[in-house]
């Protein structure tokens, strides 16, 4: 039965696949979208599904008492500051685990989490803030950092992830590796050591590139 209202912060496709999930797989009614005021005119043109609104003055519509929050933005700066500034107004973050995930019941998470459908996790994994799981493998006792996104990648036992990383697609993390922070592992690689903070790997070969994590976030992410 669903008896929670919830508010997505976000439009386009990847806020459309989060508004299905909760509408779909979960206790809450999806009963609007919001962005930034400055955002606001320039997404006229992209569809939404549910009422556009302004996050600025979001409280002043909808209390924080009545209804959550959802944030579903993919540059994970952009989603930690949109998280702080939610907390600041008083809301309380949704988290969504997909009853086609596989989850152990020891699982520890943050709020505004999102493990989406074809995740597995074994048990002791410990997953922060403002960090989704999308298609991912984490094996136990994996630890996953705030504000991170992991699509379709494999994790070995015991690995760390640090704030603000990115795992693409078919990658795969050897047991007992820790991730910096920002990082960025593009399609296919295969790390098999700890890698320092700001660092960026792609393929082939898994090689480490010369670019920071500042120098692509708001381009690849």
């Amino acid at each position: 039965m669903k008896n929670k209202k919830l508010i997505i912060y976000g439009v386009g496709k990847f806020a459309d696949f989060i508004c299905y999930s909760f509408m779909n797989d979960s206790a809450y009614t999806v009963v609007a979208q919001c962005v930034e005021g400055d955002y606001l005119s320039k997404t006229g043109e992209i569809e939404h599904e549910f009422p556009l609104v302004n996050f600025d003055i979001l409280e002043n519509n909808y209390d924080p008492a009545e209804f959550d929050l959802f944030i579903t933005a993919g540059n994970d700066g952009i989603r930690e500051r949109i998280y702080k500034a939610a907390k600041q107004k008083g809301y309380i973050l949704a988290t969504y685990i997909s009853t086609n995930a596989i989850c152990p019941k020891n699982l520890k998470t943050g709020d505004n989490v999102f493990i989406g459908e074809a995740t597995f996790i074994q048990p002791y994994v410990k997953i922060d803030d403002n960090t989704f799981l999308i298609a991912a493998r984490i094996a136990h006792h994996s630890k996953i950092g705030k504000n991170s996104l992991l699509s379709g990648c494999l994790l070995g036992a015991e690995v760390v992830v640090g704030d603000n990383s990115f795992i693409g697609l078919n990658s795969t993390i050897k047991p007992k590796t820790k991730i910096g922070r920002k990082n960025i592992i593009g399609m296919n690689c295969n790390i098999t050591s700890n890698t320092e903070d700001n660092s960026v790997f792609s393929q082939p070969g898994t090689k480490k590139r010369g670019l920071s994590y500042d120098d692509l976030k708001g381009k690849y992410l």
